[in-house]
């Protein structure tokens, strides 16, 4: 581990789009996808908006005299040390969808406006002790998604992130529950939630009885969620105790770590020193402990795997102009997104990045979560190791999908990662969760909640029947209340509750590049209802670089079986817990 003085020269490897130099700019270019393309004409990036008919008054000599200003100001100095204190003057509207095109002061906005989506321009600061101004949160009209909230009010905190987060990295201390010695500790770690302990439930047994692997494992909790389902948690703990003691239970009991947080939280405060992070809906099909003698982690320290999405085909905005780079002070680097429900980290030698993914996380005002400028922590880890310019290796196989096909049609409900040579190793069921229950219709909580109250008084009258006399319509009402909602799946043959899914598996063709590589989200009724977001193609013939496989040729055709029996029976406290699909 480094103490306060490696600290520093850590702090000193930050990449800043500012001070690039030769060594830093080789190591982002060697991360950058040579398959993807290569250049991103501004019009091809711009152009649902650069024709938009936007209107505005016309003054001649204030347009010129705010052209003439906006070119004295210069973008904040944020690669220099010292954070200065900064107050916001107001949003600055640009022409062109460039924040350097030509002024419109008539559309210049107050700090507090939201700024509407599609628009272009800088947020102006001033130094409050040196009266300075500069141009800071500068936008294309696609810098920011259309859910995303650009205030310029945010500005004093957005313009000094890099600053603060080196700071943090430089002041950071080991990280907890590390141990020196030569034999570092391996794991897989889980974080549990009441909704998908089935899930976890049957990863676990699928680890231990189908793929006979032995890493021990931690899953992590929040108290608050589980205390009001002991029932169902406690299958867990019957599994651990079964186990001989190498599944571990451990409280995420600090105050503000939920959703995606408790990700980060879980990693950072590990027992084990080489962690396997595994999302709760995400089963590796092969025992995955050779990952931890790859060559690929032994000379990284890290290992992470590619989302559906790219530069070129995003649906979280993560392109050349996004307005993420800024924030982050980064260059855009050409890449896959990151898909993070599996992350393998070694923790002792990348400490720093660590520290790094956790202020990303907890820092506030979050900025990636207010302008939707990345989602959840999914981005943060490759964000921060390509901040330090710390060692990874990106898996190079795009995702496959797996699904089901009904009348032609494709549904993507899975999505498959691979190994560093291309074999199957993760399924994740990010779009269709195992429950281990029948998937039901939405009911309304607070009607149901009344029908619970008013049925217990019902129940109570029966059981005292020698002195109420309920009639016939009474008992009849009773019964259909308490009748659970219809479910959303068909029953399948083999009666458990789940819907198989896994009947056909899409992948890249090995012939295609990845700049072939476009995955499409969609609906697919009718064939597919209830509204069952779908992801890849929805009819092959759409493209020509992808293949279809069917599961059953799969050396793992029959592993959702598996998963679906062991997810029934750890669903066995569910409907009393009052946990429903």
């Amino acid at each position: 581990m480094k103490d306060g003085d490696g600290n520093d020269e850590v702090a000193s490897n930050f990449i800043s789009a500012v001070t690039l130099d030769k060594v830093k700019a080789d190591y982002l270019h060697a991360h950058e996808d040579r398959e993807l393309r290569a250049k991103f004409p501004f019009a091809k990036l711009e152009m649902d908006f650069l024709h938009q008919n936007v209107s505005y008054e016309i003054d001649e000599q204030a347009f010129a005299e705010a052209d003439t200003y906006a070119r004295t100001l210069e973008a904040y100095p944020v690669s220099e040390g010292k954070i200065r204190r900064l107050r916001c003057l107001g949003w600055r509207a640009t022409d062109g969808c460039n924040p350097r095109g030509p002024r419109i002061p008539s559309l210049d906005e107050p700090c507090n406006k939201v700024i509407p989506f599609g628009a272009s321009g800088y947020c102006e600061v001033q130094d409050k002790d040196s009266g300075e101004n500069f141009r800071v949160m500068q936008r294309y009209c696609s810098s920011v998604r259309d859910t995303g909230k650009f205030r310029c009010s945010e500005a004093w905190d957005f313009t000094v992130f890099p600053q603060k987060a080196r700071e943090a990295v430089r002041k950071a201390q080991l990280l907890p529950n590390i141990d020196s010695s030569d034999h570092p500790r391996d794991g897989i770690i889980m974080v549990v939630y009441p909704k998908l302990l089935a899930s976890a439930f049957a990863t676990i047994r699928a680890l231990r009885e189908l793929l006979n692997c032995d890493l021990p494992l931690e899953l992590w909790f929040r108290p608050q969620e589980m205390k009001y389902f002991p029932e169902a948690f406690s299958q867990l703990q019957g599994l651990s105790r079964e186990d001989g003691g190498t599944i571990t239970f451990r409280e995420i009991s600090e105050p503000g770590v939920t959703g995606f947080a408790t990700k980060v939280f879980a990693i950072y405060h590990s027992f084990f020193e080489r962690v396997l992070f595994l999302d709760a809906d995400n089963v590796p099909v092969r025992d995955p402990s050779y990952l931890f003698h790859s060559a690929e982690f032994v000379n990284n320290g890290a290992v992470f795997w590619p989302d559906f999405w790219h530069p070129d085909n995003t649906i979280f905005n993560i392109q050349p102009h996004s307005l993420v780079w800024e924030l982050l002070d980064l260059p855009f680097v050409n890449m896959f997104e990151q898909e993070s429900g599996q992350l393998l980290i070694d923790r002792r030698w990348h400490f720093a990045a660590l520290e790094l993914v956790k202020f990303y996380t907890f820092h506030r005002p979050n900025h990636f979560d207010k302008m939707k400028l990345a989602h959840g922590d999914k981005d943060l880890f490759r964000f921060a190791w390509l901040k330090l310019g710390a060692p990874f290796h990106m898996i190079e196989a795009p995702p496959a999908v797996a699904g089901k096909v009904v009348n032609d049609s494709f549904c993507g409900m899975t999505m498959v990662q691979h190994d560093a040579q291309d074999d199957v190793l993760f399924m994740h069921r990010n779009s269709h969760k195992l429950m281990g229950t029948p998937r039901r219709k939405a009911v309304n909580m607070k009607a149901a909640a009344i029908r619970r109250a008013r049925n217990k008084r019902l129940r109570m009258k029966m059981a005292e029947a020698d002195r109420v006399t309920l009639t016939g319509e009474d008992i009849k009402r009773a019964a259909l209340e308490e009748t659970p909602s219809p479910t959303l799946d068909s029953p399948e043959p083999d009666g458990y509750p789940d819907a198989a899914i896994w009947t056909h598996l899409v992948s890249l063709r090995n012939s295609s590049r990845r700049s072939d590589y476009r995955i499409r989200t969609y609906y697919a009724d009718p064939d597919f209802k209830n509204g069952q977001n779908c992801y890849g193609l929805r009819y092959l013939n759409q493209s020509q670089h992808f293949v279809m496989q069917e599961f059953s040729n799969l050396s793992f055709g029959g592993f959702e079986t598996e998963l679906r029996r062991f997810a029934m029976e750890g669903a066995r406290f569910y409907e009393q817990a009052g946990i429903t699909g």
